[in-house]
């Protein structure tokens, strides 16, 4: 074998070396949740301090509209980051809130197990112009954050 043939080989296995580790990082980042999370609604959860623990939605759909239900746990003993995550609320809205939650989880087949327990959480709710619509719930007492959507 030349040596100019040997370093071509050389460069096309190191090629497909680097090729292959960059797939493999944009993979993990991507099927993460939280990255998701942060394309459609400018929320940054940082992998650091929070592991996905359990996940449902309705199934594929084209236009990718559903329902999708996600829990977090908080791997930090301090509260202090989460707090500056959200601008969490405590008030009336909140029986709305967990009728609303009720009734997407029904519909996707969440155990019982797997809901909230809503005494013990704090809420943060938005939407978008399409009418879709996200509540994330926080349990201190559990160190879980509850992400429930709809998308329309």
């Amino acid at each position: 074998m030349s040596k100019r043939r040997i370093v071509l080989v050389a460069v096309i296995v190191f090629i497909i070396i680097v090729c292959g580790l960059l797939g493999i990082i944009m993979y993990n980042n991507l099927t993460d949740y939280s990255s998701v999370l942060k394309i459609n609604w400018n929320i940054n959860l940082p992998k650091k301090m929070f592991k996905e623990v359990y996940s449902v939605d309705d199934g594929p759909s084209f236009h990718g509209d559903g329902i999708r239900y996600h829990v977090f746990s908080y791997e930090e003993n301090d509260e202090t980051e989460i707090n500056k995550i959200f601008d969490w609320s405590i008030d009336e809205k909140n029986s709305i809130y967990n009728e609303v939650i009720d009734n997407w989880l029904s519909e996707i087949k969440v155990s019982k197990e797997m809901y909230p327990y809503y005494s013990n959480c704090r809420y943060w709710y938005n939407r978008h112009d399409d009418n879709s619509e996200i509540i994330i719930l926080w349990d201190s007492n559990e160190n879980k954050l509850f992400v429930v959507e709809s998308f329309l």
